[in-house]
């Protein structure tokens, strides 16, 4: 492994234990929450002064608990969203789960050439439905004579006109002559 592989895998294994961490943090807190319903009216009483439920917050938290779990913390009782706490954690687990899944492969398939134009805005919409970090492969294959065939994943999305000029025939009861 060379220099800037061991240092992308060293930064990528502190990133996940500081997440790890926070999210430990959080989720303790949120549970605490759950448990106790009065604390948790009390911790994000909008109309109540900050100084005064600041304690409240703090007693929920581990005490050496990183700056940004606290701010977030103190952030969500202010806004009156303390009760959001475990949809924000369980979202942030599910952030870190994706990020660090293996990239999808996607395929696509074209009767010609794509510019990058149309790459873009292929690779675009399709992160959009499938999520961002896709390994993306192009064909070119004259035999499906216009359209896109893409696979993601396990899934297949036939657009060619060959398969739809194929569907026609099947469909108009058509058979090859030879």
């Amino acid at each position: 492994m060379d220099a800037p592989d061991r240092v992308s895998s060293y930064a990528q294994a502190f990133h996940e234990a500081a997440l790890e961490r926070w999210l430990a943090a959080l989720e303790g807190t949120a549970a605490k929450l759950a448990a106790d319903p009065a604390t948790l009216a009390r911790g994000q009483a909008v109309g109540a002064d900050f100084a005064l439920r600041q304690p409240i917050l703090d007693g929920l938290l581990p005490a050496d608990v990183d700056l940004p779990v606290r701010n977030l913390v103190y952030t969500l009782a202010q806004r009156g969203d303390l009760a959001l706490l475990a949809d924000v954690a369980a979202a942030l687990r599910e952030r870190m789960r994706r990020a660090g899944a293996a990239p999808v492969a996607a395929e696509i398939i074209s009767a010609v050439p794509l510019t990058d134009a149309e790459r873009q805005a292929l690779v675009a919409r399709l992160e959009a439905q499938y999520g961002a970090g896709l390994d993306v492969s192009y064909q070119v294959d004259p035999i499906i004579l216009g359209g896109l065939i893409v696979r993601v994943g396990d899934k297949l999305i036939d657009g060619s006109v060959a398969s739809r000029l194929a569907a026609m025939k099947q469909a108009l009861g058509v058979t090859d002559r030879e």
